[in-house]
């Protein structure tokens, strides 16, 4: 295992900084998740990282060796790149010792590790075949075992279920959880899919327009965002403008929002003085609709407009004080018998009504959606 540490890497093309000053620490054993939309820099930075790129400026070690002119093969990582890459005309057995066998490495010393590699991700069956022959989740796997066929100390996963069918991504998921337990390096992972940073990272870092915005555990980044785009990039959210009303003594901030007055708590330490616009974020989850309602909650009256089945999930929109939608969800046996029309008081506790600084440009208007 090693430790991978970037310090204000940046890369610019033309005048465009596609990553500008970034910097990451991912510890030994690690699985650090970089997730941010299309156009955020990632696969740029993945390319500087194994040195596909030179970047204008930064440093970038690995323990405490430092790589940046080093060439790719000599970094000691593996790496799955975004789009399907193996030779057509080769098995597939011999696309994952390609790069063996272009670096020399002896027959039978290459022999073992193919084998290792196929087995450890649970293809020796398909060694023989060629990519051709299988489908788009099996070619990935094979991807996956020529990236770690030479025992990596880190890896670097860039989108990797980005290829893949819808229906295949989380089968390759899964293997991706099956290798971590069994399999101990550090893992970077750049994806835009919520679902992958979620499914198997220790920590996660979000990325737009070349820079890291937030960095903490995925609990962390989820529950308080650094900004309201953290908070749409990592899931369904309210956002409501509003203005800084005061605060108690005990650290709640007290907020006039387009509902009424909400208590809730803020993402920084800054304390804004009374009259600060900021931005309020309620998760859908985090809505109470009965018919217990904690009594320290914020409680506004809704109409209850559509609702929306997914099985165990239920989706519910509502209307709220000033023709306000306010999107809510529940699991299914939790959720009250409603109807569309009814009037009904829901509640969210201060601790998860989340106040960011500043307004947000594109909240919506009353009529339109505010769930992303």
């Amino acid at each position: 295992m090693s430790r991978l540490l970037c310090e204000g890497l940046s890369k610019r093309y033309d005048r465009v900084a596609v990553v500008d000053e970034v910097s990451l620490d991912v510890r030994s054993g690690q699985w650090l998740a970089v997730l941010g939309p299309p156009g955020a820099g990632k696969s740029s930075l993945a390319r500087l990282v194994v040195g596909l790129e030179r970047p204008d400026r930064g440093e970038i070690f690995v323990d405490d060796r430092l790589i940046q002119s080093a060439r790719p093969h000599d970094r000691g990582f593996g790496y799955l790149g975004q789009s399907e890459a193996l030779w057509p005309h080769l098995t597939i057995a011999e696309n994952v010792g390609h790069g063996l066998r272009a670096r020399g490495i002896p027959r039978k010393e290459r022999r073992r590790k193919v084998e290792e590699a196929l087995t450890t991700i649970g293809i020796e069956t398909l060694a023989d075949r060629l990519p051709a022959a299988i489908d788009d989740l099996q070619r990935r796997r094979a991807e996956l075992a020529r990236a770690i066929v030479e025992d990596p100390r880190i890896l670097i996963l860039d989108e990797p279920t980005g290829p893949l069918e819808p229906r295949n991504r989380p089968g390759f998921r899964d293997e991706l959880r099956r290798l971590r337990a069994g399999w101990d390096r550090t893992v970077v992972v750049l994806t835009q899919h919520r679902d992958d940073a979620f499914a198997f990272s220790d920590r996660l870092a979000v990325m737009d327009l070349g820079r890291i915005v937030q960095v903490g555990s995925s609990e962390e980044v989820y529950g308080t965002p650094a900004d309201a785009f953290v908070a749409q990039l990592l899931g369904p959210v309210n956002l409501l403008q509003g203005q800084v009303a005061g605060a108690s003594m005990s650290g709640e901030l007290f907020v006039r929002t387009t509902i009424g007055r909400l208590v809730g708590r803020l993402a920084t330490r800054a304390e804004p003085p009374v009259g600060t616009p900021v931005t309020v974020a309620i998760r859908p989850e985090s809505i109470r609709l009965g018919p217990n309602l904690p009594a320290d909650a914020n409680r506004f009256q809704v109409t209850v407009e559509r609702q929306v089945f997914h099985g165990p999930l239920r989706s519910i929109d509502l209307r709220g004080p000033g023709d306000w939608p306010i999107a809510a969800s529940a699991l299914h046996p939790q959720a009250p018998d409603l109807r569309e029309g009814q009037a009904l008081t829901v509640a969210v506790t201060p601790d998860h009504v989340v106040v960011l600084l500043g307004r947000y440009a594109t909240v919506p208007k009353p009529g339109e959606s505010v769930s992303a």
